[in-house]
C-alpha cells in the first residue's frame, strides 16, 4: 500500500514538474517570440573610437617611450622622445653659420658706407674741380677776346702810323700770353672732366658694395631659415600627446627607426566612443536617428548599456570594401547585405572597461 501512495506521489511530481517546465518554457518563448517581433537585433556589433596615430615629423631612433598602453595621458603630455645628438649638431652648425653671416653683414655694411663716403666726397671735389675749370676758361677767353680785339685795333693804326710800334707789341704780347692761358686753362678743364667722369666711375664701387651687402644678407636669411628648421627639428625629437585621451597601443619601442607618417602609437579620446552595428538590410527600415537601443557587452556578462543612433550610412558595408563583389561575368549569388549603424553610448564615464574593439549585441524597438 505505502509503495504504491509513494509511486503515486513520484507521478504527480513528475506531472507537476513538467507542467512547471511547460509553463516556464512557454513564458521564456512567448518573451522570446515577443521581443523577435518587436525588437530587430544585430551581433555584428563593435564598440569603436576616434583613434589618432601619433607619428614623428623628423626622423631618428626611438630613445624612450614614457607611457604604457592602457595609460591616460593629457594633451601636450611627452610621450616619446627620440634621439637627439645629430639634430643637437645641426643646430650648433646652423647657430655658428648665422653668427659668421651676421659678421659678414656688419663687415659689408661698413664697407658700403665707407665706399659711398669715398664716391660722393671725391665727386663732390670733382665738380667742384670742373666749375673752378670752366671759370678760369670763361675768365681766360674773355681776356683774349679783350686783347685781340685792341690787337687788331692797334694794327690798324699801327699801318696807318698813328701809334708807335712798340705799343703794338706790347698789346700783342699781352695777346699771345692771354691765348697762352686759354689754352692752359681749357686743358686744366679737360682734366677736371677727366677726373671727374672717374668719380662718377666710382658708382661702379657703390654698385658692387650694395650686391656684396644684398648677397650676405640673402646668406643670412638662408641661414636663419636654416636654423629655424633646425630648432623646430629637434623640438620635434619630443613626441606629445596631440589629444587628452587613452594609449591604445605602442607599435615601436626604444631602438626602432621612426620615420615621418610612421605611426609610433596609437590613443584614443574615451569620450569618443561609440557602437558602430551592422544591421541586415531587411531590418533597416525600422531603425532611425534618435532612436534609443539596448547594447550588451560579450566580455561583460550583465553589463547592460542604452545608446542612440546617431547615423545611418547610406550605402552598404559591401560597397566599402577592399574587393567588392564582381557580377559582371553574369554568376549572381543573392547575400543579404548589411548596413553600418552609428550609435551613441550613454553614460559613458562610469563605464571605462567598454573599450574600443569589444563585441556587442545591439537591440533596437520597432516604432509601434
Amino acid at each position: 500500500m505505502n509503495g504504491n501512495n509513494t509511486s503515486g506521489l513520484a507521478k504527480r511530481a513528475v506531472v507537476v514538474l513538467g507542467v512547471v517546465l511547460l509553463l516556464v518554457g512557454s513564458v521564456l518563448s512567448g518573451r522570446w517570440l515577443y521581443f523577435r517581433f518587436t525588437h530587430v537585433s544585430t551581433e555584428a556589433a563593435y564598440v569603436k573610437a576616434d583613434m589618432a596615430e601619433v607619428a614623428p615629423e623628423v626622423p631618428g631612433r626611438v630613445a624612450e617611450v614614457l607611457v604604457e598602453e592602457g595609460q591616460r595621458v593629457q594633451q601636450g603630455e611627452l610621450l616619446v622622445r627620440l634621439e637627439r645628438d645629430n639634430l643637437t649638431a645641426g643646430k650648433a652648425q646652423a647657430e655658428a653659420a648665422v653668427r659668421q653671416l651676421e659678421d659678414t653683414v656688419k663687415r659689408q655694411e661698413a664697407l658700403l658706407a665707407r665706399t659711398r663716403k669715398t664716391v660722393a666726397a671725391a665727386q663732390a671735389a670733382a665738380r667742384a674741380g670742373v666749375e673752378a675749370a670752366r671759370a678760369q676758361v670763361k675768365k681766360a677767353e674773355a681776356q683774349v677776346a679783350y686783347l685781340e680785339k685792341q690787337e687788331a685795333r692797334l694794327e690798324a693804326l699801327l699801318r696807318e702810323e698813328a701809334v708807335p710800334k712798340s705799343r703794338y707789341d706790347e698789346v700783342h704780347a699781352g695777346a699771345e700770353a692771354a691765348r697762352a692761358d686759354l689754352r692752359a686753362a681749357t686743358e686744366a678743364l679737360h682734366l677736371a672732366e677727366a677726373k671727374l667722369k672717374e668719380a662718377l666711375a666710382g658708382e661702379m664701387a657703390v654698385a658692387e658694395a650694395e650686391a656684396g651687402l644684398a648677397e650676405a644678407r640673402s646668406g643670412l636669411e638662408q641661414a636663419k631659415a636654416a636654423l629655424a628648421q633646425a630648432r623646430w627639428a629637434e623640438e620635434r625629437a619630443e613626441i606629445r600627446a596631440p589629444i587628452s585621451g587613452v594609449v591604445a597601443r605602442i607599435f615601436l619601442r626604444p631602438g626602432d627607426f621612426a620615420a615621418p607618417g610612421r605611426p609610433v602609437l596609437a590613443m584614443y579620446d574615451p569620450a569618443t566612443r561609440y557602437v558602430e552595428a551592422r544591421f541586415e538590410e531587411t531590418k533597416v527600415r525600422h531603425l532611425q536617428v534618435g532612436q534609443e537601443a539596448q547594447i550588451t557587452v560579450d566580455a561583460l556578462p550583465g553589463t547592460k548599456l542604452s545608446g542612440t543612433i546617431r547615423r545611418i550610412t547610406p550605402a552598404a558595408a559591401q560597397e566599402f570594401a577592399l574587393i567588392p563583389r564582381d557580377v559582371t561575368a553574369g554568376e549572381f549569388t543573392k547575400v543579404t547585405q548589411r548596413v553600418p549603424v552609428e550609435l551613441t553610448i550613454k553614460d559613458l564615464d562610469n563605464h571605462p572597461e567598454v573599450v574600443p574593439g569589444l563585441s556587442v549585441v545591439v537591440s533596437v524597438r520597432k516604432p509601434r
